[in-house]
Order: structure tokens, then C-alpha cells, then sequence
């Protein structure tokens, strides 16, 4: 893609990630509307490559952006980014980036970014923050107007006038009638003044305020200031509303060296004023922030100190100090400690002359130690233990971490934790002890004596329940019944109260039941011993007479067992062309698909007795998920009517689905052809008459495996017999399909190898003449 641009349209190479993107070019007209700070490095460098192609220099570059609506501000930026423009050193900026977008757009990602580490640096990277002046505002009355200033002078009332006035390169404004009047250096209050006074001798209605005046600042003259030390120093044409924060946005703010604290404002070669980004970061305050004049410099000096506080602070980062600022000041700047933080003591690591040295700056030194430049301040987190704890758990209402007083006993404790539960076992206690050596000690108590002893810091008080010195017993239950599970075993529980804890019998159930249960001797034997014992009975599913009786022990295994009559009943589907398709009940085991048909109503007039076909669903386990395949089983319809016992009449499973198709009129023609489609069925064709009628087959096709579908489901293949192929008949509804071939890895002969094979048949073709003569004669 290449760019012809003439006169204004030169300007659409301010976006040329537009034109890589989309492929549109922007029109002059919408020049205007270009955020010049939201411009890509990819984008700014194809514009000054554009300006090297038309051999176009920077001052008619600024003269079509200005007559094509962009404002001197913005086209200032422009200029400051093109000119200072550094491209990655992995780059060749002789690329044509056109060529292959995607990869230079990734490249230049990877252009150098400004470093944030330095608390302020970011408010010069984000294009968001650029304190561009607002030109819809209404103009500040200390605003000092000179030489391309454009003013727009209303008198209304009695007397009327409208016009603009134009400063003019001597200071002056000319009003037709009035004449000139002098304003430049002037405020724009003082120069109302001057032009209403003028304007008064003409305009007498002015001094009895029978006509009033108006001026407003229409167009705003560019000036040019000069920036040093910042990341992109120069001389820069910004708007005359431009502030020094502004102007120090555009050359990308202080460079690695640069000072945020000490930056000086030079006007009429004079320190105008001391600027401290500072008061704006931490504060807010934009006094510093004042309007530029023609010819001012904004000096950027090297600062004199910059220290690091890192760790558990809430803004870690690189910080400028004053020489007269504290510890406390940084502690300001940085946003204070974090929540974690250990404030009793902070890390200081300073520079001396030959080596490092650490020192431990404590809470009282905060405000009084002043910092030396490189110092790094590390502040440590808290210690994951506690001052004033003691712990209670176990059969207490409320088990938890108390505060810990001194002289506190043990009873004072637990009532903290609102008393023992009934179940506490109150004769044995544990008290575990944190010893000076950090190591931890057991303590057994009686709470019945020991509750007046006097707890220390990190004491922990475990009380157990009473049914933790207990076996925890269990019965469970199996087989036939509703919830099958085990259940906590109580004193003389029943087999009757199991039954109903369990919920009931299922449907199933027989009334024969087995308990089991373990033989637990004190005694080691030697020999086979036996190790359940075994009940079997029936009870009657009232649950009366024996079921009640019966107490179970501890890890008795209850089964219900299933009563050996009991089938679940066979539901299979019918769909399709029968007359009264859905769900049946298989009646009997012997039930077959003949059988079931009859049963939906038979066949309808438009059922395709070559089109029917159970499908069967098979359920496999796959690893937690379960893999239900599908199965097709033809039907052969003509010899089960006319032979119901035969073997093809066959017996159906849960979940069959018989399917009739309606009688189709057409064969589909399927896979590497030229045109898949439904070719109208005509009777004695084979499968090759619709093959051509589908435009034949691609050279992708697998000639070998093309196959044929019948309603039914049943697949046939062409048969090969020596040179003779044997094609399936085709019918009504059936679908040809020709499986794909990848030839991209077959290897094709060459002239040598197609000349031997050529003649070792022709010969083989000689041999076979010779031998057919010799046979006649």
C-alpha cells in the first residue's frame, strides 16, 4: 500500500495505523479531532518517514495542520514527539512497516518505557494527565495578551459594533473609527480597559452605559518556550494558555537525573519561580502551575536527593527529598506504613565512603533523622504472633483466642468462653505452655482442683468431652432399602428402629434378611476361629413380630435382600411412519420388533419398509463420566412380515428405538464430489450415474471406500472381481458417500520410472500376444 498525498491530504499521515488497520484515509476536516497524546511510537515514526518521502519540512507540516483545525497546542506536541523520536534499538526504522503490521506493531510495544519507580514520573507517561488548557473557557482576566492574538469586540445597546481585532507584531489592535490602541503585555482586564476608554470618544453611549462593551479572546497566539533537562528537551510552540505543567507534560517531565522538587521557571533571564511537583502529588495544589509567557525556560536541574522505601508501605518507590525534609516527610509522601507494617523499627541501609552500613531507626528518631542521599529505608512486616493470647478449645460454648491479662486463671477463662458444655470431661485437661526456649510443654489438669491456676501469655486450654474417651459405634444397613448407609449406634436399638432410620423398604425388597455380626474375643487363639456370625430370617414389611425384637449391637451389618422375581419392566420408543408412534411396555420376554410394530398400528401408506432401523444406546463408564454409543440395527421388514419366527425378527433391549423412514424420492451424494447434493432417484442407475450427476468426483476422493447407505442403516462397498467392478443397487432414500484421501504425501513417479513401467507392460502385452498365437495353432 503507498500514500499519494497532495497538499492538505498529507496530513492523513498522522494516522497511519489507521490506514494499516482499516485501510480508510482521514480527511483533513477530521484532522482537527486527532488526540495528537494518544498517537502510537508505530504512528509517529510512519508520519516523520512520510514527511522524509514528500520532502517536507516542519514548518509546512505546522502551516497545513493549523489551517486544517488542529490548534497550535496540540500540533506542538506533535512536533516535540516527532523530533524527538527514539525508536527501539531491535528496530530498523528503514522497514517498511506496511508490509507485515501485525509483527512492527508487536515490535513497538517493546519501545522504551519511562521508568515509574520515581514517585511523579508517571503523571508525565499518562496520556490522560496532560493539563492541556481548556480553550471553551472563558479567557482568565490575568491572561497577558502580544502579537497573534485574535479578539472579538462587541458594542450593543444605543450604539453597535461587531468585528474582530487582531494584535498586530507592534502591539496594537486597529478598531475601524477608533483607530489603534496599544495592549501588548497588557492583561486582558487592562486591556479592555484601554480599548472601552479608546472606544468611549467614538462611542459616546459607553461613559452613560446606554451601550455596553464586550471582549472576548477568539484566537490564541502560539509562543515559544525552551525546556531543559527533561526526557525530550528542545524549544517547543505551545498555546499561550499554556501552564508549566503542561509544557513539562509534553517533553515527557524530568529525565532519570532530573529534579521534582527544585524545577525553575526563567523569565527575562531571572528565576521567575520555584517549582515543587510535590505540593501537586501529595496535596493537590497547582500554585505552581502558572501560565507561560513568549521566551520563558523551564529549567530542569539535577537533583541533589533522591532515597528508597520499600516493603510494607502503601506507595514503595524512589523519592526526592529537600535537604531540610525528615524521615516523617517521606513517610507523608510514600502514603504512610501498610497495615502489616512493623513501625517500632525501620531498616536503614546508608552509603559511607568505603562501605554500607545498616542502621535501626526507631519511632522516636522519625522525626529529627534527616536522610542522606541513596539512603534505602526497608520496612518489615509484623511478626505472625500475638502479644496478649490465650487459647480455650474443645467443650466450651465459645472456643476461641481471648486476651490475655495478667493474674488471669483458668476459670476466668472459660467463663470468657461463656462456661463448659455438659459433655465436658472435667477430671482431665490439657494445658499446653510456650517455655522460654520457645519450646512448648503438656500440662495435665483436674478442672475440678486446678481452676484458680494462673494462665500465661500463649497459654492453650484443651478440654475434651466426654465422648471422646468413648468407642464411637456404628450399624449399618444395605440392599433394599430407601437410604442404605451407616447410622451411630445407640443402647438397644432394634432392627425394626434401623428399618425406619434407613426409610423404609424399596419395592424390591424381599423379606428375607441377613444380619452380620462380629465375634470379639479378648483372647488370642491360634487356631481357624470364627470371626461373625450370621442371622437370617424373614420378617413381614409391616416391620412387626421379630423385627422389633431384635437389638442389634455394635457394627452389626444389616442386607435387605432383592426379591429373585423382580424385573424392572422394558420401555422402548417407536418413531417415525407408524400410526401410533411413542413409548411401549415390552410385554414379555419374547416380544419382538415385529411384534412391537404391530402393537404402534403398523406401517403408514408413506412408511418406507426398506427405511426401518432400531437404534440402540449402550451406557459405558468412562472414567467419572459416563459414554453413552449408539448403535444402528437394520430391519429387514419384507422377511419379518413374511417370516415372523425368523432369526431377523429379533427381541428388544431397554431404551430401543424403532425408527420408520418416510418413503424418499431422491439419493443424497455425499464427500469429495464437485457438488454435494440430492439427485432424483431413477430406477436401474448405479451409483456411478449419480456420481456424474454431481459433477464427478474431486482428485481428493477415495475411490477405493466409497460406499453406499441404505433407509435402513445396512452400508455396502463396490466389489472388485479382477477388472470387473460390482457396484451396490441403489434405492429410494440411500446416501453415497466418498471418503477423502490426503495425496499430499503420495509420491508421484517420474518420466524415468513412468518409461520402465510403460515398457514392462508393453512387454508383458507381447508376451500375451505370443501366447494367444501359439494357443491357435
Amino acid at each position: 500500500m503507498r500514500l499519494f498525498l497532495k497538499n492538505n491530504l498529507v496530513l492523513t499521515a498522522f494516522l497511519f495505523l489507521t490506514i494499516i488497520t482499516f485501510s480508510q484515509v482521514i480527511s483533513p476536516t477530521q484532522i482537527k479531532n486527532i488526540k495528537v497524546n494518544e498517537l502510537t511510537n508505530l504512528e509517529v515514526l510512519n508520519i516523520k518517514n512520510e514527511m522524509s518521502r514528500q520532502n517536507m519540512s516542519m514548518t509546512t507540516l505546522e502551516s497545513l495542520a493549523l489551517s486544517n483545525g488542529m490548534n497550535s497546542m496540540d500540533f506542538a506536541t506533535l512536533k516535540s514527539r516527532i523530533e524527538n523520536f527514539k525508536p527501539d534499538p531491535i528496530i530498523n526504522p528503514s522497514l517498511e512497516l506496511i508490509n507485515k503490521p501485525d509483527e512492527k506493531i508487536a515490535q513497538f510495544d517493546k519501545l522504551i518505557i519511562e521508568d515509574t519507580k520515581i514517585f511523579g514520573s508517571d503523571i508525565f507517561t499518562n496520556p490522560n494527565l496532560s493539563f492541556e488548557p481548556n480553550s471553551n473557557m472563558a479567557t482568565p482576566t490575568s491572561y497577558i495578551l502580544g502579537p497573534g492574538d485574535e479578539l472579538q469586540l462587541i458594542i450593543y445597546g444605543m450604539q453597535e459594533y461587531t468585528g474582530s481585532i487582531y494584535v498586530t507584531k507592534e502591539g496594537k489592535v486597529n478598531i475601524p473609527i477608533v483607530g489603534q490602541v496599544f495592549v501588548n503585555g497588557l492583561t486582558f482586564d487592562a486591556a479592555k480597559s484601554q480599548i472601552k476608554k479608546a472606544c468611549s470618544k467614538v462611542y459616546s453611549s459607553l461613559n452613560s452605559s446606554q451601550s455596553q462593551l464586550s471582549l472576548s479572546l477568539t484566537k490564541i497566539r502560539t509562543i515559544r518556550v525552551t525546556i531543559i533537562g527533561a526526557r525530550k528537551p528542545g524549544n517547543y510552540s505551545v498555546s499561550s494558555l499554556s501552564t508549566v505543567f503542561n509544557a513539562l507534560h509534553i517533553a515527557g517531565g524530568p529525565d532519570d537525573n532530573g529534579s521534582y522538587r527544585s524545577i525553575e521557571l526563567i523569565r527575562d533571564n531571572k528565576i521567575y519561580r520555584t517549582i515543587d511537583i510535590y505540593k501537586f502529588l501529595t496535596k493537590g495544589d497547582q500554585s505552581d502551575n502558572v501560565n507561560l509567557q513568549e521566551n520563558d525556560v523551564i529549567r530542569i536541574p539535577v537533583y541533589e536527593n533522591r532515597v528508597t522505601i520499600e516493603g510494607n508501605i502503601k506507595k514503595p518507590g524512589i523519592f526526592e527529598l529537600l535537604p531540610s525534609e525528615s524521615f516523617t516527610d517521606l513517610l507523608n509522601y510514600c502514603g504512610g506504613f501498610s497495615e502489616g507494617a512493623y513501625k517500632s523499627n525501620i531498616k536503614l541501609v546508608q552509603n559511607r565512603d568505603k562501605e554500607l552500613k545498616i542502621i535501626n531507626l526507631v519511632q522516636s528518631d522519625f522525626k529529627n533523622y534527616v536522610p542522606n542521599s541513596g539512603d534505602i529505608f526497608k520496612v518489615s512486616e509484623l511478626l505472625n504472633r500475638f502479644s496478649n493470647k490465650v487459647s480455650v478449645k474443645g467443650s466450651v460454648y465459645r472456643p476461641d483466642d481471648y486476651e490475655f491479662t495478667e493474674g488471669m486463671t483458668i476459670n476466668d477463662l472459660i467463663v470468657k468462653a461463656d462456661g463448659l458444655t455438659e459433655d465436658a470431661y472435667r477430671d482431665r485437661s490439657l494445658l499446653i505452655r510456650e517455655k522460654q526456649d520457645l519450646t512448648k510443654e503438656i500440662i495435665s489438669l483436674d478442672l475440678n482442683q486446678s481452676n484458680s491456676l494462673v494462665l500465661k501469655k500463649n497459654d492453650e486450654l484443651i478440654i475434651s468431652s466426654i465422648f471422646d474417651l468413648k468407642n464411637q459405634h456404628t450399624v449399618s444397613i444395605s440392599g433394599q432399602i430407601k437410604n442404605p448407609g451407616e447410622f451411630p449406634y445407640i443402647e438397644k436399638i432394634t432392627l425394626y428402629d434401623l428399618i425406619i432410620q434407613a426409610g423404609g423398604f424399596t419395592n424390591k425388597s424381599s423379606k428375607v434378611v441377613e444380619i452380620s455380626r462380629v465375634i470379639i474375643k479378648d483372647e488370642k487363639s491360634n487356631g481357624n476361629i470364627k470371626k461373625a456370625e450370621i442371622f437370617n430370617f424373614e420378617i413381614d414389611t409391616l416391620l412387626l413380630d421379630e423385627s422389633k425384637n431384635f437389638i442389634l449391637k455394635p457394627e452389626d451389618i444389616v442386607q435387605i435382600r432383592k426379591k429373585p422375581i423382580y424385573e424392572k419392566q422394558i420401555f422402548v420408543l417407536i418413531n417415525g411412519q407408524v400410526e401410533y408412534p411413542g413409548s411401549y411396555v415390552i410385554s414379555n420376554s419374547e416380544e419382538n420388533v415385529f411384534d412391537v410394530l404391530n402393537r404402534s398400528g403398523g406401517l403408514k401408506m408413506d412408511a418406507d419398509i426398506n427405511g426401518i432401523k432400531v437404534i440402540r444406546r449402550i451406557e459405558g463408564d468412562i472414567a467419572d463420566s459416563v459414554d453413552i454409543k449408539e448403535f444402528i440395527i437394520p430391519v429387514n421388514y419384507k422377511l419379518i412380515s413374511k417370516y415372523p419366527k425368523s432369526k431377523e425378527n429379533f427381541t428388544l433391549q431397554q431404551g430401543d428405538e424403532i425408527f420408520v423412514s418416510k418413503i424418499r424420492t431422491t439419493v443424497k451424494v455425499l464427500g469429495e464430489v464437485q457438488l454435494n447434493s440430492e439427485i432424483p432417484y431413477k430406477s436401474r442407475k448405479t451409483m456411478r450415474f449419480y456420481i456424474r450427476s454431481v459433477g464427478g468426483l474431486k482428485e481428493s476422493a477415495n475411490q477405493k471406500r466409497i460406499y453406499i447407505v441404505y433407509p435402513n442403516g445396512v452400508a455396502n462397498t463396490i466389489k472388485n472381481y479382477f477388472i470387473f467392478k460390482n457396484y451396490p443397487k441403489v434405492l429410494p432414500g440411500s446416501e453415497i458417500v466418498i471418503p477423502f484421501e490426503d495425496i499430499s504425501n503420495v509420491k508421484k513417479l517420474s518420466i524415468s520410472e513412468i518409461s520402465i513401467i510403460t515398457g514392462v507392460i508393453g512387454s508383458i502385452s507381447g508376451m500375451t500376444v505370443a501366447i494367444i498365437n501359439l494357443l491357435k495353432k
